[in-house]
């Protein structure tokens, strides 16, 4: 395009124009003549830049990370100070980021992500310099902006880029999520929330968008009155000019791209204690504050079992449905899916794998997407003990038991054999949502009980301890690790398992050890219910992970029309108002055309959630079963799921 724009500036091109007015008829014909020339050269040019463009797919841009399109390997990001006014008419985001950098070897030039954002200027250290944005350099990474300027070894510099995002009239996957005041509990205002992991940064502003560049963020944020911003920082300043609000941020500890997070809207903040709060519409604020009351517990108790909280405040905001997560560990600023928001706190395990994450995932990072099991295995680990020394030893069995199902499932979904089942998926500049599932969760998970089971759990804790103290590590680096901390503390006879474990696909050889009285209990429970012999009221008085497990057991039997209908009418299960129950009674309807289940049951939960771990699944058994049902009704909710949500299941109907 560069050269395009040269040409038509091109003395040569303004002769051909006072041609016309000089030559008359004669110079008309001859500048229609040259002016299909230009017009072929033009789409010759056009085809060589676009096949110089697709030519970048498959080459590996730094050492450390493919499915990064920036230089990571020899310059990095310090610090990020980021100024964005939010547009809610035209629905972008405009301003400026200021990367403070430092050149890791000698460079010529810098290498950005982007994706679908309109560059408008570019300096290095105050001084205006060349700039080369190039679209879908690879399609599922997107674009990249090339900076041209040359650093000697260990400099430090500044680079300021001012620009805007576009509107997504595609719906492409990008991290915003503009809502209209329909789409809001409130129903009175827009609406925006982003959602920067994985690789989705890089539509909200040009940067290294990788796990493994960190750097401090100063954030401002302007918009229009009455509405309210809040970022993944520390509120430092809030003002009112010209009927705007600017807030201003600061995140003094060094985080990746992909935890940088925004949203706004009409929003209200409540203190729980000193150091939590929550956030959320008016309408819904004191439901949250009840739900989450107790995180300054939950707070405390993984202090006790990690370290001191190094983040100050710990707040949460409740989004609107859309928000395709349980819950996404923003720094500061953790988001939370109102479904979890229930009425009895059972829901709250969520809220404590993303507080879990302030030390793993936050502080101690995985350095890129094909070792994602060191965020979220070990978090879950983690987890699962919070869970055991909260709500008891029968939850965190429980709470193991459905996460090991969870993995089960998605397992069976890709294929045993599939690299996506294995702890280290090969991501060849992959978007990295395709292989996000619950095994790097639930799997990592079980690897590190394994170890357990042999370090025991006293000095198994101090290891933990040890691996979150880290700042970025690979699965390689662990295991150097967990090697060096068996041989300082002599503990010898660990059959690590490395290979079965981290390697190969497929469920894990060793099973969770459940106490027999245990399992008992349960498939007891689960044959009363499947044999309409549990009263009503032992039903209900479950705990909602009780209810869970018993629908995932019966459905290991033969489930029929009749059984559906006694789960209907004697155990009112499809009116539950818990998502996790319904999508499993729903799941069970559409595998046999239950005709509840196909009707307004259906089409009410698809299109008041937008947590992909529901409509996943859903929409997955309505693309097996009766894909004309599923279609419908996505094509009549998906304007109200984000993009990462519609793309997945876009996929599962092959659209």
């Amino acid at each position: 395009m560069q050269a395009l724009r040269q040409f038509y500036q091109s003395r040569y091109y303004k002769k051909s124009l006072y041609g016309v007015i000089g030559l008359g008829v004669i110079g008309a014909i001859l500048v229609v003549s040259t002016k299909i020339r230009k017009q072929q050269s033009k789409q010759q040019s056009l085809n060589q830049f676009q096949s110089n463009e697709q030519s970048l797919q498959g080459t590996i841009f730094n050492k450390l990370d493919k499915c990064s399109l920036s230089n990571i390997d020899q310059v990095k990001t310090l610090n990020t100070s980021i100024s964005l006014e939010i547009d809610f008419v035209q629905q972008i985001l405009t301003g400026r980021v200021i990367l403070k950098m430092k050149a890791i070897k000698s460079v010529n030039k810098i290498q950005l992500d982007a994706k679908m954002l309109s560059i408008k200027g570019v300096k290095v250290n105050d001084q205006e310099t060349q700039f080369h944005y190039k679209e879908l350099v690879v399609k599922e990474l997107g674009d990249q902006l090339e900076i041209f300027t040359e650093k000697q070894e260990n400099e430090e510099f500044q680079v300021e880029i001012i620009y805007s995002t576009q509107q997504n009239i595609n719906n492409e996957q990008v991290a915003q999520n503009w809502l209209q005041p329909s789409q809001t509990f409130g129903n009175k205002h827009p609406f925006l929330f982003t959602q920067s992991e994985a690789i989705y940064a890089r539509s909200l502003y040009p940067c290294q968008d990788s796990p493994s560049i960190k750097s401090t963020f100063d954030i401002e944020l302007t918009v229009p009155a009455p509405l309210k911003a809040f970022g993944s920082g520390l509120l430092v300043q809030e003002t009112s000019k010209d009927n705007k609000n600017i807030f201003q941020f600061k995140q003094p500890v060094a985080i990746p791209s992909y935890l940088f997070a925004i949203c706004a809207g009409d929003l209200e903040k409540k203190k729980i204690s000193e150091r939590t709060f929550v956030i959320s519409e008016p309408i819904l604020i004191n439901k949250c504050a009840n739900e989450f009351s107790d995180m300054e517990k939950y707070l405390s108790t993984i202090e006790e079992y990690l370290t001191p909280y190094k983040w100050n405040e710990y707040t949460v905001i409740v989004l609107p449905k859309a928000f395709p997560y349980g819950g996404m560990e923003n720094p500061n600023l953790t988001f939370l899916s109102p479904s979890l928001v229930v009425g009895d706190k059972s829901e709250t395990a969520v809220l404590i794998h993303e507080m879990i994450h302030s030390w793993s995932g936050n502080s101690m990072t995985c350095q890129n997407w094909e070792c994602f099991w060191l965020n979220e295995g070990i978090t879950t680990f983690i987890e699962n003990k919070m869970v055991g020394k909260i709500f008891g030893k029968d939850q965190q069995t429980l709470h193991g038991l459905l996460g090991d199902n969870s993995l089960q499932k998605s397992i069976n979904n890709f294929g045993a054999e599939h690299t996506y089942t294995t702890l280290s998926p090969k991501l060849d500049q992959q978007n990295p949502d395709d292989c996000f599932s619950v095994i790097p969760y639930q799997k990592g998970c079980q690897f590190l009980r394994f170890l357990e089971g042999q370090i025991g759990e006293q000095k198994f804790q101090e290891f933990i301890r040890l691996i979150v103290s880290q700042d970025t590590l690979n699965s390689e680096q662990f295991r150097s690790l967990l090697e060096k901390f068996l041989l300082e503390n002599n503990i010898e006879g660990v059959d690590i398992q490395w290979q079965s474990w981290i390697i190969d696909p497929g469920m894990p050889k060793e099973k969770l050890k459940i106490e027999e009285q245990f399992s008992k209990k349960y498939e007891k429970l689960a044959n009363d219910l499947y044999d309409n012999q549990m009263q009503l009221d032992d039903f209900q008085n479950l705990h909602s992970n009780e209810k869970c497990f018993i629908l995932d057991l019966i459905g290991n039997k033969d489930i029929d029309q009749r059984i559906l209908k006694n789960l209907e009418e004697e155990y009112q299960l499809f009116e539950s108002n818990n998502p996790e129950i319904l999508h499993r009674i729903l799941i069970y309807g559409i595998k046999n055309n239950y005709p509840v289940a196909l009707g307004d049951k259906l089409s009410d939960f698809l299109r008041a959630n937008g947590r992909m771990k529901f409509i996943c699944p859903v929409y997955r058994a309505l693309a097996e079963k009766n894909r004309e049902i599923g279609l419908r009704i996505f094509n009549m909710c998906k304007n109200s799921y984000h993009s990462i949500a519609s793309a997945q299941i876009q996929k599962m109907f092959g659209i």
